[in-house]
């Protein structure tokens, strides 16, 4: 008779059982209850799965379709095939359903209802008293957009200036929509802009006196989360020159297409403004498409997601790995006809033909206007403590890209959410942590992570099986996924805060440890033992005993 295993609580807290699945403690920087996600998905319950997601991070969604995805690579799934695609669950369970708003009687229709969403948020965090500092945030992405958020629940009113006329930051104007939902991305910004939180559009404050000005006019501090919209250096040529363009104003669509196109740089963004392009010059009638892309390095140590790149070279994007650019060849009348690049020391050279040519190179912060006083590290970021996130000037804190360089959107929100508790804890003259659980809680401050580009060992979410097709439009970012799909994906869980024990009842008849697919099993001196480490949670272990001791 197949017998049941039997479940008992253990006195650990949940953030101890969380420590025994991999997904958990693998470096997520926003701390987010990946088995209770995967667990409430499981139940069919896309409610609770929201909720525990959205408690910690007001871009559930965002994140879900953004996030580089450690929790993946840590997955023990691993072992035997594809890991858990935990990224594609969460983003399925943020836009989903939402809970009902704790002010209104009629349920959400839509995770984005911007009452509900903060009527939840509160509900986690509690209503908070209303304070008489002020805060004005510099940069409407995720960094600053997370900051207000927070603010907001610890009751503090913010003010957003972004020189952009809506908020969004890169998630709305510089991700391509066939990869990531811009239109969730937005609403996820507006869920945010409360009674408490004021956004104003097309206002720059870029220089020292504008810095200033906010300190001398009633805000008692000030976070930068200006991100790193210019390039560190030249790549080859002018932005300025006729067909040479930066990345950033491809995937803009502030460019007319064109046929040909040779795309230089590495990592993300080079590969989705090859993408990009690729896909706007199959627009044109009669085209011939083709793109380059050339990385200056070679393949294996590209920073470029390797999901990516294998989507674009499936999308049919050339690659040109380990060149190096030497000029722009262009026509009698100027216009650019291909680039030269070389390789081995310049005994193999080749031109690309194209029509133009798209530097992608890495990005910096346009802070050098803001004056010697704000301090700057060796890269041209601005120089933050990394447990508080407070500047050189005293009053102002930074973070996300400006501070960091461009890192995941998880990051982002993290350094956001981490900046409005510090400033809370300068307020009230005392030092505070936040642990990012569903409590909002006094707590140590978890150790920053360290600046360091992205390993190319470090895989790309997996995702999840779509029910259609993809459509025929290139910059549509729709991909619906049945409830059943969600439901077989997040059964594939090994649910490893389960702990297989044995009880006193073991005979060490040894039955048990055949049965054990990982070899996980061993006979101790009283009972048999399991290696958690080793094993998957199937249950076989549970069937094979005829004491009923596991």
């Amino acid at each position: 008779m197949t017998q049941q295993a039997r479940s008992y609580p253990l006195p650990l807290a949940p953030n101890q059982l969380g420590e025994l699945a991999p997904c958990a403690h693998a470096g997520c920087p926003l701390g987010v209850d990946v088995p209770a996600v995967v667990r409430a998905l499981r139940d069919s319950d896309h409610s609770r799965a929201y909720r525990v997601a959205r408690s910690v991070n007001p871009f559930a969604s965002s994140c879900g379709h953004g996030c580089h995805a450690p929790c993946e690579t840590a997955c023990r799934r691993r072992r035997s095939g594809a890991p858990v695609g935990i990224a594609g669950l969460e983003a399925y369970a943020a836009g989903y359903s939402t809970p009902t708003d704790v002010s209104s009687p009629e349920p959400c229709t839509s995770v984005h209802d911007r009452r509900s969403v903060m009527g939840l948020a509160r509900q986690i965090a509690g209503q908070p008293t209303v304070r008489e500092q002020r805060v004005a945030i510099v940069g409407g992405g995720a960094a600053g957009l997370a900051c207000a958020h927070d603010l907001s629940l610890l009751g503090y009113a913010s003010t957003v200036f972004d020189a952009a006329a809506e908020p969004g930051g890169l998630l709305t104007h510089g991700l391509p929509t066939f990869r990531f939902p811009v239109a969730a991305a937005r609403a996820e910004c507006e869920a945010i802009l409360t009674g408490a939180v004021t956004y104003r559009g097309g206002q720059r404050v870029d220089t020292r006196e504008d810095l200033r000005a906010l300190l001398d006019n009633g805000f008692a501090a000030v976070f930068l989360a200006v991100g790193a919209p210019a390039p560190r250096f030249r790549m080859v040529g002018d932005s300025h020159q006729e067909g040479v363009v930066d990345a950033m104003s491809l995937l803009k669509h502030e460019l007319t297409p064109v046929a040909r196109v040779v795309v230089l740089g590495d990592g993300d963004l080079a590969v989705d403004a090859a993408r990009v392009a690729l896909a706007q010059g199959r627009q044109l009638v009669d085209s011939t498409a083709h793109v380059d892309l050339v990385l200056p390095g070679p393949l294996e140590e590209s920073t470029a997601a390797s999901l990516l790149l294998a989507a674009a070279l499936q999308d049919g994007v050339t690659l040109h790995d380990g060149w190096t650019p030497v000029r722009v060849v262009r026509r009698a009348d100027g216009s650019a006809r291909g680039l030269e690049i070389t390789r081995d020391s310049g005994r193999s050279t080749r031109l690309l033909v194209a029509d133009r040519i798209v530097t992608a190179p890495p990005r910096m912060p346009d802070v050098s206007h803001m004056g010697d006083d704000l301090q700057r590290d060796g890269n041209g970021f601005i120089a933050v403590d990394p447990d508080t996130l407070q500047t050189s000037v005293p009053d102002v804190w930074a973070g996300g890209a400006c501070a960091f360089g461009h890192r995941s959107i998880a990051h982002a929100v993290a350094d956001g959410k981490r900046a409005a508790w510090q400033m809370h804890a300068a307020f009230s003259r005392r030092r505070l942590g936040v642990r990012l659980t569903m409590e909002w809680v006094e707590a140590e401050m978890p150790e920053a992570s360290p600046i360091k580009p992205r390993s190319t060992a470090f895989e790309s979410p997996r995702q999840l099986p779509l029910d259609a097709p993809p459509p025929a439009d290139p910059f549509s970012s729709q991909s619906l996924r049945s409830s059943e799909q969600i439901f077989d994906e997040a059964s594939r869980c090994y649910d490893c805060t389960v702990i297989a024990h044995v009880d006193s009842d073991c005979t060490r008849c040894r039955k048990c440890i055949p049965a054990c697919p990982e070899g996980a099993i061993s006979l101790g001196v009283d009972v048999a033992e399991v290696d958690g480490d080793a094993c998957t949670r199937c249950g076989l272990c549970v069937d094979s005993c005829p004491e009923g001791a596991i």
